[in-house]
């Protein structure tokens, strides 16, 4: 992880950012319905993974391939969970 500090109107702040992630593995999924298209898109799966050794692991997801949306072929309010 990497610190960074901005100066915002004279005051100091520092944010902790996360891993830098490259993308391993990526398969389509199927055409499935996408709630923000509003239309039949293809949707992918996605796995992640920090380019240097840290506390994170993979991280899995699966995507809209035209608008890039996570979980949007599950109806709103709904999410996945990975086990």
């Amino acid at each position: 992880m990497s610190c960074r500090t901005y100066d915002i109107g004279g005051t100091l702040v520092t944010v902790n950012h996360g891993p830098t992630m490259r993308e391993v593995k990526r398969e389509s999924q199927g055409e499935k319905w996408c709630f923000r298209c509003r239309k039949r898109r293809d949707f992918l799966f996605i796995v992640t993974a920090p380019i240097e050794p840290d506390w994170y692991g993979p991280t899995a997801s699966i995507r809209c391939a035209h608008c890039n949306l996570q979980d949007g072929d599950l109806f709103p309010g709904r999410e996945r969970e990975w086990e």
